[in-house]
């Protein structure tokens, strides 16, 4: 009986070993967007936050990585939303040149932690 306990906890750590190997593939099919691709995701950017009511005033962030790990991409965008009575984050996950998702930012975004630049809400050309 105990050689067939061993041997089940022997099998369970074999495989629960494999659910913590890293996938390097999705990283290198995936890499940072470079400076053009993140010109077209702040033009996105900007986009959506020009049709967002009453918002006065945007910054966007440089790509980085998703430090979440929550969302569907590698990596994120973040935008900080100005209106009239608070400041907003956004989390934009991008893929290549092209927002895939958003969402309100999250703690663990750590958008807060960015460096952003201004953009002028009726410019998109301005961005970068």
């Amino acid at each position: 009986m105990n050689f067939v306990r061993v041997c089940l906890l022997c099998f369970a750590v074999v495989l629960g070993g494999c659910s913590f190997s890293f996938d390097r593939s999705e990283t290198l099919a995936n890499p940072i967007p470079d400076l053009n691709q993140q010109k077209s995701i702040g033009a996105q950017i900007l986009k959506t936050v020009q049709a967002m009511r009453d918002a006065k005033a945007v910054g966007i962030s440089d790509t980085g990585p998703n430090e979440a790990q929550s969302g569907p991409e590698q990596w994120t965008t973040c935008a900080r939303v100005d209106f009239p009575t608070r400041t907003l984050y956004y989390t934009f996950f991008v893929r290549a040149d092209k927002v895939v998702e958003s969402r309100p930012s999250v703690i663990n975004d750590k958008c807060e932690t960015r460096t952003f630049r201004p953009v002028a809400l009726g410019a998109a050309s301005s961005i970068y």
